[in-house]
């Protein structure tokens, strides 16, 4: 099987993506990574030239939060295990933030959460031409779930759905956040109709350890990363959100189909309803020249809408489902074309309620074909209590 199954030999993943591809050249005129090499450039040699800063201040917020949860399934292929837990999860965040004698400003974050763990560092600077970010594990850009108006979460980035190896649960693609990256974001105000712009990369190969304070280089594993986003605010109530990533070269190891995706969403809100849908088109990385026969993922075409409800200040409800197509293709020797696409569905519905520093919540999640396995359903119910300080 030699026949590469890039974004850029599928029409249909070509044209739905092709409208942010000509935002992204429009406002970077074709230069995005040249000028944002530039730009970091000259900001870092900036702060490296201050001969001090004012006095900053320094914060600590976070939130801690306990679950009961009872998971089962329905399906033959023993895919999930059927049963109840207690759980509680944590994050800290320390905050610092100042201003350079220069006039530019700064902010610096880093979690803490789990067994005490320090990770999703970021380290940002202002500036009259916008904020340039260096980022651990943080600061993604990608926009797949702008669309969500979940009153506790939505149901593939949340319990099962969100804590499953890589792999077995809905496919959205990469974000930058994975990995170590520097970001440039535009003024506010800068663009018409409220759109905001950012831009980010890896300053090298997408690999290894993101999840490190100090310095950390990443193996040449997937190619240089970079990613795009877009926002648009044209009317009252209405946003409009896109964003890509890709992949660059692997030298001897690309002879194979890059990773490339992108998301767009619309959102609109009128009193105490929300509406939104979004799709995500996503090809992973596939090395070619497999055994003949053998089903390779051309790629994943997701779709969801979610409607939310303000009941009143304290309690909301809210209805999501996302769908998603996992594309499969094979070719004989013949060269017979063999497809097996496997569709999965999550529906979640949820409810909160608050009460000062607290928020009781309520997810109830069914997934079909769960993991892109015919027949293997799994449903999970959730049922937490949340605390902020």
């Amino acid at each position: 099987m030699t026949d590469s199954y890039n974004f850029s030999y599928n029409s249909t993943l070509k044209n739905k993506i092709k409208a942010l591809l000509i935002i992204i050249n429009v406002l970077t005129k074709g230069e995005t990574m040249n000028k944002l090499t530039k730009l970091l450039f000259s900001v870092i040699s900036s702060v490296a030239i201050a001969t001090s800063a004012f006095a900053g201040e320094f914060t600590v917020s976070g939130g801690v939060k306990a679950t009961y949860t009872v998971l089962g399934n329905t399906g033959t292929t023993g895919t999930n295990a059927i049963g109840k837990g207690l759980g509680i999860s944590n994050e800290f965040t320390l905050s610092a933030s100042g201003e350079l004698d220069n006039g530019m400003t700064w902010s610096y974050a880093q979690d803490i959460d789990g067994a005490t763990v320090q990770d999703d560092a970021s380290l940002a600077f202002g500036t009259d031409f916008g904020t340039f970010k260096i980022c651990v594990s943080e600061c993604g850009l990608s926009t797949k779930y702008a669309f969500d108006n979940s009153a506790y979460g939505i149901g593939s980035d949340n319990g099962y759905g969100g804590g499953a190896a890589s792999g077995t649960t809905m496919q959205y693609g990469s974000n930058i956040s994975s990995y170590n990256n520097v970001q440039y974001h535009a003024p506010a105000d800068l663009l018409p109709l409220g759109m905001t712009f950012k831009a980010g990369m890896t300053p090298g190969g997408a690999g290894g350890s993101a999840n490190a304070s100090s310095h950390s280089v990443n193996g040449d594993v997937n190619g240089e990363m970079t990613q795009y986003a877009v926002t648009m605010a044209p009317i009252d109530g209405l946003t409009l959100a896109a964003s890509y990533y890709d992949f660059g070269d692997m030298g001897n190891a690309d002879g194979r189909q890059s990773a490339e995706g992108g998301s767009y969403s619309a959102k609109y809100s009128l009193g105490q309803f929300s509406v939104g849908y979004g799709e995500t088109l996503h090809a992973p990385a596939t090395r070619m020249g497999g055994a003949t026969a053998t089903a390779a993922t051309q790629h994943y075409e997701n779709d969801g809408y979610s409607i939310g409800f303000a009941v009143n200040d304290n309690l909301s409800i809210s209805f999501t489902e996302e769908n998603s197509i996992k594309k499969n293709k094979a070719k004989s020797v013949t060269g017979a074309v063999t497809r097996t696409d496997v569709e999965m569905e999550i529906t979640t519905i949820d409810a909160s309620y608050t009460m000062g520093g607290a928020t009781i919540g309520i997810s109830n999640s069914e997934m079909s074909n769960d993991s892109y396995t015919a027949g293997d359903d799994t449903t999970e119910t959730i049922v937490a209590i949340s605390l902020a300080f």
